[in-house]
């Protein structure tokens, strides 16, 4: 079974180099702050939040919800915030003002959107109040 991982891992590098909670939850009018670690390497690149499109797993709709260029600042998309902190190798994605629209699937990912880049998926749930 190791050699498998050790084979994907060659084949795949960009595998497994996102890694997110996999599941978030939070209250409708609420906020929630989703935490995606990444491995070493990846401080310099960019970090983009996204919900998931059609092809699952690998696209955003409507593009990039809210994207960092590789620096620590803070970036803000409407009730959407982005922040990198490359010592601790995680960015944070904030979203406030939670509707139950914004449930869904989303990406968490390193790079500039495009299918090869490292991400990986989590699932939004907003409850009623």
């Amino acid at each position: 079974m190791r050699i498998f991982s050790v084979l994907l891992w060659i084949l795949f590098p960009g595998c497994w180099a996102v890694m997110g909670p996999g599941t978030v939850s939070g209250p409708a009018g609420g906020s929630v702050a989703v935490r995606c670690r990444y491995r070493a390497g990846y401080e310099d690149y960019p970090k983009f939040w996204c919900r998931e499109g059609l092809l699952a797993g690998w696209s955003c709709s409507n593009g990039h919800i809210v994207q960092i260029n590789g620096s620590e600042a803070e970036v803000t998309n409407g009730r959407v915030s982005i922040r990198d902190n490359r010592t601790q190798r995680a960015f944070t994605v904030t979203v406030e003002n939670l509707t139950p629209a914004d449930a869904g699937t989303y990406l968490c990912g390193i790079g500039n959107y495009s299918e090869r880049d490292p991400r990986t998926t989590l699932t939004l749930t907003v409850s009623p109040r």
